[in-house]
């Protein structure tokens, strides 16, 4: 018998090895452990998908290249020996396996495809001309794929004005004007573009209602609806009967815009994130192709009721590139009908500062915060130590209580010269930016009635100023603007506070003034004679009637329309005043000036305005800081044309439910659920800079929540409104849920919120109790001293829990990724990771403490040793234990991840 020396018989292409990977499996698998589960969000929440490519075509090549050369040896060999064909085969067979497996492999999800794709387009089986609307809507369909609707709305009760707010003007409540008719009915008329659109009438200024003639309604976040129109094809996408694997895909329910940056954004890694909406449980799989050869699977992110969300994160291209997207669902694979372009850099994308990814705010009512120089002090000014509900001598006169109307005009007399005396405690909390409610000249305690945007108060540096600046200035001439002796301390302040790296925003109230204002004293005094007649919504000369903000008086507003306002003064009027205090000295270097700016009531101005501001502001200063007061969730304002963040009330609204209520309390699902639906709705720029707030100036206090289980967010908690409300000092309990929540804000995506006072545990009913003076222990003993005084545990909590942020890059840059909700437990734990710092944190809820196994989660498998960082303290279960883990009742505990 002849043996054979097989390798000089088969002859091999050069190159023998066979690389390749899975376009469906993350790289990081073996430790990420998501083992195929839906992981991400738009924070780059687990986007450790990277590119994958499908089968090569120097794969393609030698498999051809062997088969041809085994069919040559075969037909040689046949010559020879039948044990000499058996043993080549074998061979053959082991050395194009990898192949044949990645052939089998990608046939399953992505099959090679070529540019532009050969797939069949996708089509949609709903007419997008059609709109399904209730009674009070009249519409009609333009040829350029737009809707003229005519909205009607028939009050119950006697108005004086009615307008119609909703996303399709930015909720301003004054852009929609409605008309009465003869009838008694108001009606408008707008032009929509198709999609969803949601709406509210908003009747005399401060009383919202659904449309009573629309039973298509969505929840506002308020404890209310919104009422819901739709146009084109997503009036006809409720009526598709959509199952994964049935092969039928609807393409009216598929969405990606690149002008948006819900669909494509920068994350913080350089990466772009690409999103593609499809109709919910429609396909089974997503994949990106491009131009230059890229394939790439998307993850389902989450769904709502009607869509599902995928995404992906690719490394922007070295030039433009062409990219659309592949369908499958059963059988078939699809493909968009439309072809974008990728653009070359994510540098040109909407971006937010970096420093404010770094943040925790702190915020100031300047008047209550700190007394640091008595001369300055308004008269009569009531003692800091003074008990909140006791009167003064001068109290209590010509009819007047407590409530009506002694507490709202009471002064304590805090000043710049305390916040300067209190910067070193501020750093020594670990601030790092600060927010002051309005500064300005103005009469009242809080500052949001205005008397002059150009001049800082007297009574917050030195008394008797203003009056003198007043009198040479003019208020359409930057040139004859003046700086006070206040201005210039305020200046000297924020210099100060930089040196500490300390950032500073200020609140700007563009909406309306005082009625202390010069340009309304000369409108109230000269009527249709004054310089100034255009710039309120005056709706009456004889007799003189105005509009007030939300009704109040005392706060007129400026005249607006659907650009932002009527009078092209006061848009330049507020541009100069943006100007003055970005840039002090006007030399074109912004580092003197303040740092941003916290926006008051911005929905009350049509957005057309914010977008020129916005382009104002970051010409000024690209890294100033933009965050506007939008209470719901606003996504149309953080598309990068006007703000960077809003102060995040639906997460202290979501957390709050979650640990507090009882009732009405949600799952750690739920919870969890509602976190990541606000996440996709914003880009990631805007989420990682958010203002997550707790409480506010405009809620009642934190510790104070706690107290009212089951009660709806910033709802009843007046205590002179509502004579049920308990105002008094909340129990140990409360105060433990209270630092609960303040430890979920610092672990959590976004930047953390503090309003003044509540890390020294005060608490309060909402205005004027949640504004009392600052608890301070070099002032102690307080009136009332077993109540009032700071809780040293309370504040040490804060000190440690601010500190774990400032520690952590992870924990206010890094991704987000759920790995458990156990609602059994009432426990969440998710992780943070940035590079390669890995954060664990568990939140337990519950009364007790929990033990959970990890063993089959994402950081279950990891290689390393998970070591306690915070919390824990009375844990039944050590380190040595993980991935067994015990939090404590009412707790947290935070691990990072050690080689």
């Amino acid at each position: 018998m002849h043996h054979h020396d097989f390798s000089a018989v088969v002859v091999l292409p050069k190159s023998s090895s066979f690389s390749h990977r899975n376009s469906h499996e993350c790289p990081d698998h073996k430790e990420c452990g998501h083992d195929g589960e839906q992981y991400s969000d738009q924070s780059s929440a687990c986007l450790k998908h990277t590119e994958a490519s499908i089968v090569s075509t120097s794969e393609l090549g030698m498999i051809v290249e062997v088969f041809r050369l085994l069919i040559y040896n075969i037909i040689i060999m046949f010559h020879r020996s039948s044990r000499s064909i058996f043993v080549f085969v074998i061979c053959a067979l082991f050395i194009t396996s990898p192949c044949f497996a990645s052939i089998l492999q990608q046939s399953k999800s992505t099959p090679p495809t070529q540019w532009p794709p050969r797939e069949a387009k996708i089509k949609s089986s709903v007419n997008s001309n059609q709109f399904s609307k209730p009674p009070s809507v009249e519409v009609r369909l333009l040829g350029d794929g737009k809707f003229v609707c005519q909205f009607s709305f028939q009050s119950t009760k006697p108005a004086q004005r009615v307008n119609l707010t909703g996303e399709f003007n930015g909720w301003n409540t004054q852009a929609t004007a409605m008309s009465r008719g003869d009838d008694g009915v108001w009606r408008a008329t707008v032009q929509m573009p198709a999609g969803e659109q949601q709406y509210k009438f908003l009747v005399d200024g401060d009383q919202w209602q659904s449309d009573p003639r629309n039973d298509q309604v969505i929840s506002d976040g308020q404890g209310g609806n919104n009422s819901v129109l739709r146009l084109g094809a997503q009036a006809n996408l409720g009526a598709v009967r959509a199952r994964r694997g049935d092969g039928k895909i609807e393409g009216g329910g598929i969405l990606h815009d690149p002008l948006r940056a819900s669909f494509v954004q920068r994350l913080p890694d350089g990466k772009l994130l690409l999103r593609v909406r499809t109709l919910r449980d429609d396909v089974e799989d997503v994949e990106f192709v491009s131009e230059d050869g890229r394939h790439i699977r998307l993850i389902d992110s989450g769904s709502d009721e009607m869509f599902s969300w995928w995404e992906v994160a690719v490394v922007p291209p070295s030039l433009p590139i062409a990219y659309t997207f592949l369908f499958s669902d059963g059988v078939s694979r699809l493909s968009d009908e439309r072809i974008y372009s990728l653009t070359t850099s994510s540098d040109a994308m909407f971006r937010t500062p970096e420093w404010a990814k770094d943040a925790v705010w702190y915020q100031i009512m300047l008047e209550r915060f700190r007394d640091g120089d008595s001369k300055n002090d308004p008269q009569p000014c009531r003692p800091w130590r003074s008990e909140w509900y006791g009167a003064s001598p001068w109290e209590g006169q010509n009819g007047n209580t407590f409530y009506k109307w002694d507490v709202f005009s009471r002064h304590y007399g805090g000043d710049l010269a305390g916040l300067r005396d209190k910067l070193g405690y501020l750093k020594e909390l670990g601030i790092n930016a600060i927010y002051l409610n309005p500064i300005f000249q103005a009469p009242s305690h809080h500052k949001y009635n205005a008397t002059n945007f150009l001049h800082i108060d007297e009574s917050f540096g030195t008394q008797g100023d203003y009056a003198k600046a007043e009198a040479v200035e003019n208020l359409l001439d930057p040139k004859t603007w003046t700086w006070t002796p206040t201005d210039l301390l305020f200046l000297e302040v924020l210099k100060e506070a930089k040196k500490l790296g300390i950032r500073v925003i200020l609140d700007g109230v563009f909406n309306h003034v005082g009625t202390t204002h010069p340009a309304f004293r000369d409108v109230q005094a000269k009527h249709e004679g004054s310089a100034y007649k255009d710039w309120f919504s005056i709706r009456s000369w004889e007799p003189f009637e105005y509009d007030g903000w939300a009704g109040f008086l005392e706060l007129p507003v400026f005249r607006k329309n659907d650009q932002g306002f009527t009078s092209d003064e006061v848009k330049q009027h507020i541009f100069n005043v943006t100007r003055r205090w970005m840039d002090p000295n006007g030399d074109g270097d912004p580092s003197d000036g303040i740092d941003g700016w916290r926006l008051d009531v911005p929905n009350e101005v049509a957005m057309p305005f914010w977008f020129e501001w916005r382009a104002l502001v970051k010409s000024m200063n690209p890294d100033a800081y933009i965050v506007g007061e939008i209470w719901k969730r606003a996504d149309q304002w953080l598309d990068g044309r006007s703000f960077d963040a809003v102060m995040n009330y639906p997460f202290a609204e979501t957390i709050i439910q979650w640990i507090r209520d009882r009732n009405h309390k949600i799952t750690a699902s739920e919870m969890d659920r509602r976190l990541a639906e606000l996440r996709r709705a914003y880009p990631a720029e805007s989420t990682y800079v958010l203002q997550n707030l707790v409480d506010s100036h405009d809620t009642d206090r934190l510790v104070s929540k706690m107290r009212h289980p089951d009660s709806q967010y910033d709802k009843g908690n007046r205590e002179q409104e509502n004579p049920a409300y308990l105002g008094g000092k909340p129990s140990s309990e409360e105060y433990r849920k209270a630092r609960l929540i303040a430890l979920v804000q610092m672990v959590y995506v976004g930047a953390p919120m503090v309003y003044y006072g509540d890390e020294a545990g005060m608490w309060g009913a909402d205005d004027p109790t949640n504004r009392k003076p600052m608890l301070w222990k070099d002032l102690e003993p307080y009136e009332k001293s077993d109540e009032n005084f700071v809780d040293e545990v309370h504040l040490d909590w804060y000190r440690r829990i601010i500190s774990l942020r400032q520690a952590h890059p992870a924990l206010r840059r890094g991704s987000f990724e759920t790995v458990l909700n156990d609602d059994a437990q009432d426990t969440w734990i998710f992780l943070r990771s940035l590079a390669d710092e890995n954060i664990l944190v568990a939140i337990n809820a519950s009364s007790n403490e929990v033990q959970i196994d990890l063993s089959h989660t994402s950081v279950g498998t990891r290689t390393g040793h998970w070591r306690t960082i915070f919390g824990g303290e009375g844990a039944s279960m050590s380190d040595d234990q993980f991935p067994r883990v015990s939090v404590p009742a009412l707790s947290g505990r935070v691990w990072i991840l050690a080689p």
